[in-house]
């Protein structure tokens, strides 16, 4: 109801409805709805570790498959409406996922993956912003003073920091438009250099597989499922925004966790990290 109501009155924000305010607090729905989603999946696939090879048990499991599949649907056709692809990819991801690992079904991957292309091939027809994201992505240089003006001059304060950096202060980080949130990963690599960014991708890296040891660790199915949604979750925002600034990808104007600036981001990547600690505690 969050999401659906930021895709009604939302603000918007580079073409797309991210946030809501609410007596005066601005907040993006999107951050805290993932969590309940990740917690729905993770209550309703864990039945199917219960269920045996019976007749009924293989139509339970099918119908928890279908439920947790229009539920899936209903928040990716939310987020496309509100334009949030991004938002709509990380949902994507997370039930691919869950779904793979409660299921164990070989097809689904490559199922999703069929599904995935379809979607961005719909994104980019149907909504301007998109295209004029991967014109930029293929070729920012050419897009200079307009479209590819942010990759590109993510791409120059990369390049300016070289390994070492130019120093705290010295570089010109806000050349950058929402350099802060976007592209802080093009900050730190253009001020603190290459080496200091590439450490920065090994701690998150690091914290995935931690995630991830979380999740193979537990014996509740539950709790396993919601470690590796969390994980997933986790991952594939990491991938979105340094691919995206590093040209890997196109943008999705996803925040990087724990790092960008932002404070719903923040809050539910700390609610997301306290209840793996609980998790793990719990074990």
């Amino acid at each position: 109801m969050l999401i659906l109501l930021v895709a009604v009155l939302g603000q918007v924000t580079r073409g797309s409805r991210l946030s809501i305010s609410i007596a005066g607090v601005s907040f993006q729905a999107s951050e805290f709805a993932k969590i309940l989603f990740i917690l729905f999946l993770s209550g309703l696939l864990s039945e199917d570790c219960f269920f045996g090879d019976s007749r009924k048990d293989r139509e339970l499991r099918s119908i928890n498959a279908v439920i947790s599949g229009v539920f899936a649907l209903a928040y990716v056709f939310i987020m496309v409406i509100s334009r949030d692809l991004g938002g709509a990819a990380i949902f994507f991801m997370i039930y691919v996922f869950m779904l793979y690992f409660a299921l164990k079904k070989p097809w689904i991957l490559p199922a999703s993956a069929v599904t995935g292309a379809f979607g961005v091939f719909l994104g980019y027809k149907l909504f301007p912003h998109v295209r004029n994201r991967f014109l930029a992505w293929r070729d920012p240089f050419s897009y200079i003073e307009g479209q590819g003006y942010q990759i590109t001059q993510s791409l120059f304060a990369i390049g300016t920091g070289s390994w070492f950096g130019m120093g705290l202060n010295d570089g010109s980080p806000d050349k950058i438009p929402i350099v802060t949130r976007d592209f802080i990963f093009s900050a730190i690599a253009e001020e603190l250099g290459c080496i200091v960014a590439v450490c920065l991708i090994l701690v998150c890296i690091s914290t995935f597989l931690m995630f991830i040891n979380a999740a193979m660790a537990g014996t509740d199915p539950f709790f396993r499922l919601l470690a590796l949604g969390i994980s997933v979750s986790y991952a594939f925002q990491v991938f979105l925004n340094i691919g995206g600034v590093t040209k890997f990808i196109p943008l999705t104007g996803v925040t990087l966790p724990l790092v960008s600036y932002g404070g719903s981001s923040l809050l539910s990547t700390a609610l997301m990290f306290a209840i793996i600690q609980g998790i793990t505690a719990r074990e």
